[in-house]
């Protein structure tokens, strides 16, 4: 079995669902058709009526409010797939941290060291440190990024805040027999 395959079982383990797993993104490959993508998800469809471009579900993840699994489409193909975490806004920092934490852990625990771990800050700033994170978060100074590569996916987790509420994501991407883990190929 895969990585991927492991970390997409993991994941459906997770969110209580009996779907078969498929090669790429949730139940489906990276190019299949929103139709072929819907006639196959079980779970809650929360997509907005006539909406051609993306396909949303209702996922449920263990100590995270809620959680949104979404297909992107390009040209009436999947191209990106997002699993998007939300929670009460007002929840301290640090538990957004310690979620991004867990989460990146679990995922390593599948994909093994991650081949790109980033602290994303506007140029010219200085080092931030680890206690230091959860103020710089705040004031939208930085972004945390970890990227994995598996056979056929790029996998990337980031925290930051938009605005005034934390935006806590993994999308997954196709990588098309493309090496994305050096400088500057990030989708960031």
């Amino acid at each position: 079995m895969t990585r991927f395959k492991r970390l997409s079982l993991w994941f459906t383990l997770l969110v209580g669902t009996s779907v078969a797993i498929a090669e790429d993104f949730g139940v489906a490959q990276w190019g299949d058709s929103a139709m072929s993508v819907r006639d196959q998800e079980q779970r809650p469809n929360l997509t907005p009526l006539a909406e051609p471009d993306y396909l949303v579900y209702q996922a449920s993840l263990p100590g995270i409010e809620s959680t949104r699994l979404v297909y992107q489409f390009k040209d009436g193909r999947l191209e990106t797939g997002r699993f998007i975490f939300r929670a009460d806004p007002t929840r301290p920092t640090e538990a957004w941290l310690t979620q991004f934490e867990t989460v990146r852990a679990l995922i390593s625990q599948q994909y093994g060291t991650p081949v790109q771990q980033q602290i994303l800050q506007p140029p010219g700033a200085g080092t931030i440190a680890a206690d230091t994170r959860a103020s710089a978060l705040e004031r939208d100074a930085v972004i945390l990024k970890t990227q994995w590569l598996a056979d056929q996916t790029l996998i990337t987790q980031q925290l930051a805040w938009n605005g005034s509420r934390p935006h806590h994501q993994i999308i997954y991407q196709p990588v098309n027999g493309e090496d994305l883990s050096g400088a500057g190929a990030s989708p960031f």
